[in-house]
C-alpha cells in the first residue's frame, strides 16, 4: 500500500515522470521473457549457496562450509527459487523480475533525491529514464551477480544521510532517518563486505558535517545526538557482529566473508611486483576502460597479464601456500601479509600510489553496451555488441561522469552533491585497494548518475541567477 502511494505521489506532478518510469518497465518486461542467464564463475557459487539456503534447515551448513560469500544475494536467489516453485515457473523469471524491482527502487531514490533539491522536472525525468535504460545497469539485473543488489542501497544511503543530518540539527528530530541510513548501509554490507569499511567512514563524515553546520563543541554535539547515532550503531553492528560470531562458531573464522584476504592482499602483492616504467604505466592506463580489452590491442599478453585478477589470485595463493607449510593461524598469516605489503609501500611508494590512483579511475568508466553473462535476443545482441557503440558509451558517459565529479567540488554547498561525492569518493578509495573488474565499477553507476544530474541542475540554476 505504502509503495503504491509513494509511486503515485511521485508520478502525479508531471507526465514526464510517468513516461520516465513506464518506458523502462515495458522494456524490462520484454527482457524478462526473452533473455537467459549464463551461469559461470562466481554466479555458480551464488547459485550453490542459494540452494543451501533454500531449505532453512540447511542454514547452519552455510556457516559450516564457510566463511562464504555475503549472504543477501544468495538469499534473494533462494527467495526466487521458492517463489518460482510456488508459481510453478522457472526461478529465472522470478530472479530477473526481482532484480528489476531493485533497479526500480534505485530509480525511486534517485527521483526522491533530485526532487529534494527541487531539480527541474525534465532533469529528474532524464535521470530516472537513463537509470532505467542504462545498458550495463540492465545487464546487471539480467545476470546472476550481486552488484544489482547494491544499487538502491547506496542511493538510499545518500537520501537517508541527508535526512539524518537534518535530524541532528533539531533537538527532537525524527528517528526514522537514523533507521533508514543504518538499514541502507547494513543491506549494502550484506551484499558487499566492503561496506564494513564504507559504513563507519560515511557515518563519521555525516557527523562531522552536521557538527560543522550546528557549531559549538564536538563533545556537546555528540551528547545531544547520541540517541540517533546509537540507533545506527546498534542496527548496523549487532547483525554484523552476530554474523561474524556465527562464522566463528561454525568454522572458527571471526570474519564476515571469504574473499577479503584474496582480493585485498593478492592485489596489493601483485602491484608490488610490477615496477613503475613507461610500459607498465601506459598498459595499466589502457585497463581503465575496464569493460574493453584495450591493453591487448597495444601490448603483448606478458605485459597485460600483470593487470589481471587471475594474476592477483595466483600471487596470493602462492604466498598462502608457502605460509600454510609453516602451520600458522589465519591471524598470524594476515599479520605477515600486512607487514610485507607495508614494507613494499614504504620501499616503493611512487609505484603503489600511481597504480592505486589509476585503479580508481576505472569506476568512472562503468557504462558499456557489451555486458557479459547474458544471452539477449539475436537482434538486440547484434545491436549491443557493436564495438563503436560500446566504446562510445564507455568513453562518452565516463568522461561526462568524471567532469561532473570534478565540477561538483565547486558546488559542495549543495547538500545532495556533498553527500553523493562523499560516498562516491569513499567507495572509489576503498575499491582502489582491490583489483576493479567491470562489474565492480557498475556499483558506482547510480551514484554517478545522481551526481551528474544534480551537477547539471546546479549549473543551470547558477547561470539563471541575475
Amino acid at each position: 500500500m505504502v509503495p503504491n502511494i509513494l509511486l503515485i505521489r511521485l508520478l502525479a506532478p508531471n507526465p514526464l515522470f510517468f513516461w520516465a518510469y513506464v518506458l523502462p518497465f515495458i522494456y524490462w518486461a520484454y527482457l524478462v521473457l526473452t533473455t537467459n542467464f549464463v551461469i559461470v564463475f562466481d554466479s555458480e557459487d551464488y547459485v550453490r549457496l542459494a540452494n543451501i539456503l533454500y531449505h532453512p534447515s540447511n542454514w547452519a551448513e552455510y556457516f559450516r562450509i564457510g566463511p562464504s560469500r555475503e549472504p543477501l544475494y544468495p538469499l534473494i536467489i533462494a527467495f526466487s527459487l521458492h517463489l518460482g516453485h510456488w508459481l510453478n515457473i522457472s526461478y529465472e523469471y522470478v530472479l530477473r523480475t526481482v532484480s528489476f524491482l531493485l533497479l526500480a527502487l534505485t530509480m525511486v531514490f534517485i527521483h526522491l533525491s533530485l526532487r529534494k533539491i527541487n531539480a527541474r522536472p525534465w532533469i529528474q525525468a532524464l535521470a530516472i529514464l537513463y537509470t532505467g535504460l542504462s545498458p550495463i545497469l540492465i545487464n546487471s539485473a539480467l545476470c546472476v551477480y550481486s552488484e544489482i543488489a547494491t544499487f538502491p542501497f547506496l542511493v538510499a544511503a545518500v537520501f537517508f544521510g541527508w535526512l539524518f543530518m537534518d535530524s541532528l540539527q533539531e533537538m527532537n528530530g525524527p528517528l526514522y532517518p537514523s533507521c533508514g541510513l543504518a538499514l541502507s548501509l547494513l543491506a549494502f554490507t550484506m551484499v558487499k563486505g566492503l561496506g564494513e569499511g564504507l559504513a563507519p567512514l560515511f557515518l563519521f563524515c555525516l557527523i562531522v558535517y552536521s557538527w560543522k553546520k550546528c557549531g559549538g563543541g564536538f563533545l556537546q554535539f555528540l551528547k545531544r545526538s547520541k540517541i540517533k547515532i546509537l540507533i545506527i550503531v546498534l542496527i548496523l553492528y549487532i547483525p554484523l557482529i552476530g554474523f561474524r560470531l556465527l562464522n566463528y562458531s561454525f568454522n572458527n573464522h571471526f570474519t564476515f566473508t571469504s574473499r577479503a584476504d584474496v582480493n585485498l592482499f593478492g592485489n596489493l602483492m601483485r602491484r608490488s611486483h610490477v615496477p613503475l616504467n613507461v610500459t607498465n604505466f601506459m598498459s595499466h592506463l589502457l585497463t581503465i576502460p575496464v569493460s574493453h580489452d584495450l591493453c591487448g590491442s597495444y601490448y603483448p599478453d606478458s605485459v597485460c597479464s600483470q593487470w589481471s585478477m587471475i594474476n592477483s589470485d595466483g600471487t596470493f595463493y602462492t604466498r598462502q601456500n608457502q605460509l600454510n607449510q609453516l602451520n600458522l593461524s589465519e591471524s598470524q598469516k594476515n599479520k605477515i601479509y600486512v607487514h610485507e605489503i607495508t614494507q613494499d609501500l614504504l620501499t616503493n611508494p611512487l609505484a603503489q600510489s600511481t597504480y592505486f590512483i589509476q585503479e580508481g579511475f576505472k569506476m568512472f568508466f562503468w557504462e558499456t553496451t557489451q555486458g557479459p553473462f547474458v544471452i539477449y535476443p539475436q537482434w538486440l545482441e547484434k545491436f549491443l555488441n557493436q564495438r563503436w557503440l560500446a566504446l562510445s558509451m564507455c568513453f562518452g558517459i565516463g568522461f561526462i561522469c568524471l567532469i561532473a565529479y570534478l565540477k561538483s567540488f565547486t558546488m559542495l554547498n549543495n547538500k545532495l552533491i556533498l553527500l553523493t561525492i562523499t560516498l562516491l569518493s569513499l567507495l572509489i578509495f576503498l575499491y582502489s585497494f582491490f583489483h576493479i573488474i567491470h562489474r565492480y565499477a557498475t556499483i558506482a553507476g547510480p551514484l554517478l548518475i545522481l551526481l551528474t544530474f544534480a551537477c547539471i541542475d546546479g549549473i543551470i540554476k547558477s547561470r539563471a541567477k541575475p
